[in-house]
């Protein structure tokens, strides 16, 4: 029987520009996530959404193998991020928030979550993403972090990391973390810390690398016909690498290699269209 995955993110309402035009496009790591491992597995998502939007998010997660009682639905409007990507870059620039309903979010865990096989927190304030780990009695643990807090509670993050399993982080995310531009040795000294086996690797349109102490296995980025927004690119191949590992229910290094393979494969649906609609329909290379 498939392993079972529980995660704990955010449910965000996104204002986005992209060299392709300018959408407002419902997202969030927990959505973006929860549809590229329902792939795989059933999954139970855990977050908050204001009333606003939330028959919006139930219209987006229908239909597919998603257990939504950890939704957290509050009276105040969902959080709502602008964004412009550069695409030159690859990053965001003139980023601004409203917080809304996100501060009133408890790290509670359901049942059913709290029982799953596989755990993944998205980036999020890491006393929270501490919080819900430990509440987890999940045997693989997936997490993912921000430069924000890396520079700004580095003890706190690396309390996380000492925590999961494998560890989501972009090349510069990881450089901030370590001190190290060298993503290959900086990522593989890493492992070891505390139950850490894997970190994986986000580079972009260069694709994506999944590096443990004895092995680094590197793959490009899947084509597409066209790039059309990468908001939640990283959080999809979260999702379609944690995905995989609970249906093969295996953690060893080639089963985290394919489990590579098949998120930078849900992440490059991700990209070809604005908000989800790219994981909820048919990429076009």
């Amino acid at each position: 029987m498939t392993w079972e995955v529980a995660v704990a993110g955010t449910l965000h309402s996104d204002d986005l520009t992209t060299p392709r035009g300018r959408q407002d496009a419902l997202g969030g790591s927990a959505v973006y996530f929860s549809l590229a491992a329902a792939r795989h597995a059933p999954v139970h998502l855990n977050g908050i959404v204001g009333r606003d939007t939330v028959a919006e998010y139930r219209r987006i997660l229908a239909g597919r193998d998603i257990d939504v009682e950890g939704l957290v639905v509050s009276e105040s409007p969902t959080f709502r991020w602008h964004a412009v990507h550069d695409f030159e870059r690859w990053a965001t620039s003139n980023e601004s928030s409203e917080p809304g309903c996100d501060p009133e979010w408890e790290p509670v865990l359901t049942e059913r979550s709290r029982q799953a096989e596989v755990f993944f927190v998205g980036s999020m304030d890491p006393t929270l993403q501490r919080a819900v780990i430990d509440q987890s009695m999940a045997r693989f643990i997936g997490a993912d972090s921000m430069t924000v807090f890396i520079d700004s509670r580095p003890d706190d993050v690396r309390a996380v990391i000492e925590r999961v399993d494998v560890l989501f982080l972009t090349e510069g995310e990881l450089a901030a973390l370590t001190g190290n531009d060298d993503w290959r040795r900086s990522a593989a000294r890493l492992c070891g810390t505390g139950r850490l086996h894997a970190v994986v690797v986000k580079l972009g349109p260069l694709g994506a690398a999944c590096v443990t102490a004895d092995a680094i296995a590197e793959q490009p980025a899947a084509p597409v016909a066209e790039v059309i927004d990468p908001t939640g690119a990283g959080d999809a191949l979260a999702g379609g690498f944690v995905g995989y590992v609970a249906k093969v229910e295996r953690t060893d290094d080639a089963a985290l290699e394919s489990a590579l393979s098949e998120g930078i494969t849900c992440a490059a649906d991700a990209i070809v269209a604005f908000g989800t609609d790219g994981l909820s329909g048919t990429r076009t290379v």
